[in-house]
């Protein structure tokens, strides 16, 4: 089956701890598992993850998608996937690829929350170690469901005891996408602090220190 494949020239890694990386132009030996272990092998940010390539059959348009491990040579799991959401994020890659959508535009699209879309067991079992800081800071949904939760049950401009959104905070259970999620930090004023940040980056709101006992929700 993988020899009638016809292959692109664009792979895209998703690392457990280094996140996406995208290589145009790929020029390799046109053999999906030959060309995979040459990236791996030239690739030093990398500890455990998938490559996806979009292949295509007759007028058909898929994805490959390749799981590697932490010292393993080459790919350990394959799939190839024609059905369903396969060309949507197919679509988006080739339309990368010959300009017609930015790079930020892809990126938005095939998110790690959208390709969970497809029927991959790879994809299915895939976690980040630590949450990308680009996904905290701006693409996270807790934080806004969370800011939105204190607003609600604690005004704006108002001093509450910081052991009262300690206690809110220690409610946050982490995204299924992530190994370590920022919001669940052991450490509960890092968390806060963390929260802070993500809230200060997309301009929605501040946790004010006011006094080392109170803060204020603005």
């Amino acid at each position: 089956m993988l020899e009638d494949l016809q292959l692109t020239d664009i792979m895209i890694m998703y690392d457990r701890d280094f996140g996406i990386s995208i290589f145009q132009n790929f020029r390799g030996y046109n053999s999906l598992l030959d060309d995979a272990e040459w990236l791996l092998e030239r690739t030093h940010c990398r500890s455990r993850g998938f490559l996806i390539r979009v292949v295509m059959k007759g007028q058909k348009t898929g994805l490959w998608i390749g799981e590697y491990l932490y010292g393993k040579k080459g790919i350990v799991r394959q799939e190839i996937i024609f059905q369903g959401y396969a060309g949507n994020i197919s679509k988006a890659i080739l339309d990368y690829a010959s300009g017609r959508i930015s790079e930020d535009d892809l990126l938005r699209r095939i998110r790690i929350e959208n390709l969970r879309e497809l029927k991959s067991n790879v994809i299915r079992d895939f976690k980040y170690y630590y949450c990308p800081s680009n996904r905290f800071l701006y693409e996270c949904s807790y934080v806004d469901e969370i800011y939105s939760r204190l607003v609600e049950k604690y005004g704006r401009e108002k001093r509450i005891p910081y052991s009262l959104l300690a206690r809110e905070v220690e409610k946050i259970k982490p995204c299924r996408d992530v190994i370590i999620c920022p919001l669940v930090a052991s450490n509960i004023f890092e968390r806060i602090l963390n929260l802070n940040r993500a809230l200060k980056a997309r301009r929605i709101g501040e946790i004010k220190f006011v006094t080392p006992d109170f803060v204020e929700i603005a």
